[in-house]
């Protein structure tokens, strides 16, 4: 009995020592799973936090096409709430135009090809939006499970697209509207951009040109390589680019000229990526430069044999008529006694006429020699009043004839010059007498001699006819008048004036012109006092 009963506590004490030992493991088992359970919360709440406060969608879509899982940004994007949208097919909110597109996208994915895509989709309100989605298949058990993406609202990012594309149709426009090539070639020497004017030019549509080599499809074919070698010797900074030139390139089976105007384009670190031209059509006007070119080659040989005859011809008549004025001269002296009044009145009018015409063939010998170079001054120091009083004494009897008043007004303060005494004798004869010539009976012509230490100044003026402002142009061209009719009432061959402005230009000085019809004109001139070597700086305070 005793036995017994020892032995049943044996078994009572095992089977507690077993119970505790379950219990302990089931703590500690429990204890394990609650912490598991609690890691695996802390998990779920971390992703789900985040899942919930992403600004992209993230959703799941089931084998055929119905939406399982989606985040809440889908009302940022859509409008509708998580339960509006979870067991609705996806094509519910797809604008009608993009669902076939975005089914052959899907399509691409569940072939495991990673296609993003873009399409429209219809919110809650009816507006549409832009978004831009990438998924992935869903594989369990090796089959295909459904569709895991995301979704992002690129509805601004379209608005900026939008204003782009707006901003570049309207800058095509303009480069379109303008009657030039506008150009814009990478490193290569493609065609990153050209207009519409380029395109016509060309013969080619954009798409043919963008892209393409520029130099091989329009410079001359004997002008390629050394054109190629020298842009990319531009594009490495070799050789510096030039703002302006002018080039031919070849229009199907025409080579026109056009001149270019050109920027180098740089990246944000500032290397070169490319080149910005605009080329204009100068092709008529090289053609006419051209031409013009060859009219003055031909007017230059014509001028020459002009100058060339008249030289000739006036030397040849000089000689003639020097013995004409001079047999007429000793016959109105009537050494012999033989020569009546009339004879001698008719003699008059020989030598009046012979002197007129010594005086145009003078004249026609110096201006050839003056436009053949072959005249020079003779720069010597004189007395300015004993010059004065020469020209004086020649030009006072034409103006007692003619009833001018003649008028000299010499400053005290000018005495010498350096120039070449005959040719400023010249000058002042031939101004003096077209004043007195232009002058009526009874008028006034004035001569103000004026100056400092650099700079002569003389001034004629008379009270006669004058002249409209664009009648001047033609007072220094040679045999020109302001009256140029059959009957001209004043005499002259109209190359007094080219020889005066000739030879106050050789002296480094210029002539002005002032005149009023009616009321007379003004003709001064400015020479300088100093030798040539100082001229130079006289010129520079002339301009």
């Amino acid at each position: 009995m005793i036995s017994k009963n020892h032995s049943q506590k044996n078994d009572d004490e095992d089977y507690q020592k077993i119970i505790k030992e379950l219990k302990e493991k089931t703590d500690d088992l429990s204890a394990r799973l609650e912490a598991s359970e609690s890691e695996l919360n802390e998990v779920k709440e971390f992703y789900t936090e985040r899942l919930d406060n992403l600004n992209d969608v993230l959703f799941s879509v089931d084998t055929e096409g119905y939406f399982t899982y989606i985040n809440p940004a889908i009302k940022n994007i859509t409008g509708y709430e998580i339960e509006e949208v979870l067991g609705t097919h996806f094509t519910k909110h797809v604008h009608p135009n993009d669902v076939a597109g975005l089914l052959e996208d899907i399509e691409k994915t569940v072939s495991g090809e990673h296609k993003p895509y873009m399409f429209r989709i219809i919110k809650k309100d009816g507006s549409i939006s832009y978004v831009h989605t990438t998924s992935r298949p869903i594989i369990k058990n090796g089959e295909f499970a459904g569709i895991n993406g995301l979704m992002v609202d690129i509805a601004r990012l379209k608005q900026i697209e939008f204003k782009l594309k707006e901003e570049r149709d309207r800058a095509q426009k303009y480069l379109d509207i303008v009657g030039v090539i506008i150009l814009v070639m990478d490193r290569e020497g493609k065609i990153k951009l050209i207009n519409k004017k380029g395109c016509e030019l060309l013969g080619y549509g954009e798409r043919d040109l963008i892209s393409k080599n520029w130099f091989e499809i329009s410079v001359p074919e004997e002008l390629q390589i050394k054109a190629k070698i020298d842009y990319s010797r531009l594009m490495d900074g070799m050789i510096e680019l030039q703002p302006y030139f002018e080039a031919p390139i070849q229009i199907k089976d025409e080579t026109k000229f056009f001149a270019w105007h050109n920027i180098l384009l740089e990246d944000d670190e500032g290397n070169i990526t490319g080149v910005l031209s605009s080329g204009n059509d100068i092709t008529d006007r090289r053609k006419a430069e051209e031409a013009l070119v060859f009219a003055k080659l031909i007017s230059d040989n014509a001028h020459r044999t002009k100058r060339q005859f008249l030289s000739n011809i006036s030397h040849e008549l000089r000689t003639p008529l020097n013995l004409i004025i001079g047999y007429s001269d000793l016959l109105h002296e009537d050494y012999v006694g033989t020569t009546n009044e009339a004879q001698k009145q008719y003699l008059e009018v020989i030598k009046r006429s012979g002197n007129r015409l010594l005086l145009l063939i003078n004249s026609m010998i110096e201006l050839s020699a003056i436009e053949e170079g072959k005249t020079e001054l003779d720069m010597k120091e004189f007395y300015i009043p004993i010059l004065i009083k020469d020209i004086e004494n020649s030009t006072r009897p034409m103006a007692k004839k003619k009833q001018v008043n003649l008028e000299f007004e010499l400053e005290d303060d000018v005495t010498t010059i350096c120039a070449d005494k005959e040719k400023i004798k010249t000058v002042l004869y031939n101004l003096i007498s077209n004043a007195i010539k232009f002058t009526p009976l009874s008028g006034d012509v004035k001569v103000t001699i004026t100056g400092d230490e650099q700079m002569l100044r003389i001034a004629v003026k008379d009270t006669g006819i004058g002249m409209e402002k664009s009648e001047m142009d033609k007072l220094f061209q040679p045999f020109s008048q302001i009256d140029s009719s059959l009957n001209r009432r004043f005499e002259g061959a109209g190359l007094g004036l080219i020889i005066v402005k000739e030879f106050i230009e050789m002296h480094g000085g210029n002539i002005q012109v002032e005149s009023e019809i009616n009321k007379g004109s003004t003709f001064t001139f400015f020479i300088p006092m100093l030798p040539e070597e100082n001229q130079t700086q006289v010129r520079h305070l002339l301009i």
